[in-house]
């Protein structure tokens, strides 16, 4: 009786081994979230979409040169127009900041966005150059990888509102000459008091 149960009993654990290993090669991925929980409420662009596409008209890559930096031939402003924002407990006199965030897109320093097209396979693609931004009138990126503090109330009441203008400018990414090619990056942004 004893060696009965024993066989069944390895029989079953067999079966149930077989069962999870079959499981394991079942095609699957990972569901990566994101999300944010604010008190700031703001109308951005008077309420039509607050998603932009910025197309900078192309340069050379003697345009690109080879100092690190902002590549002033062809950049482009942008403007982002804001109404209705609040804080609940927000001084009345509290500036908007706007925060930059990517998972892969922004450099390590925080002084541009990657050119997320690259694949050192691909010839097509540009290499060594990226985006930044910048506030207009200055030659230097905004630091994407913290808060960027504006000079905006944003509450004024629609169609009253306030615009924050930034500049989109090609950056070189280091001394060595652009490759031709295609560029392409994204980054979120999000607008809070705090």
């Amino acid at each position: 009786m004893f060696k009965k149960i024993m066989t069944v009993s390895v029989l079953a654990t067999a079966v149930a081994s077989t069962h999870v290993m079959a499981a394991d090669t079942n095609a699957g991925g990972v569901i990566n979230f994101t999300g944010a929980v604010t008190d700031t409420t703001c109308t951005i662009n008077g309420g039509k979409s607050a998603d932009l596409t910025v197309a900078l008209s192309p340069i050379s890559v003697t345009d690109a040169g080879t100092t690190v930096g902002l590549i002033t031939k062809n950049k482009k402003t942008v403007a982002l127009t804001f109404s209705g924002c609040s804080l609940a407990s927000a001084p009345e006199d509290s500036k908007l900041k706007v925060y930059f965030s990517s998972a892969d897109n922004i450099s390590t320093d925080g002084k541009y966005l990657v050119n997320n097209s690259v694949n050192e396979n691909d010839a097509s693609v540009a290499r060594n150059v990226g985006f930044a931004l910048a506030q207009p009138g200055t030659n230097t990126p905004i630091a994407l990888d913290q808060a960027y503090s504006t000079t905006l109330l944003g509450n004024k009441a629609a169609p009253d509102s306030e615009t924050l203008q930034l500049d989109v400018y090609y950056y070189k990414t280091n001394t060595s000459a652009a490759t031709v090619g295609t560029l392409s990056s994204n980054v979120t942004y999000t607008v809070s008091y705090l």
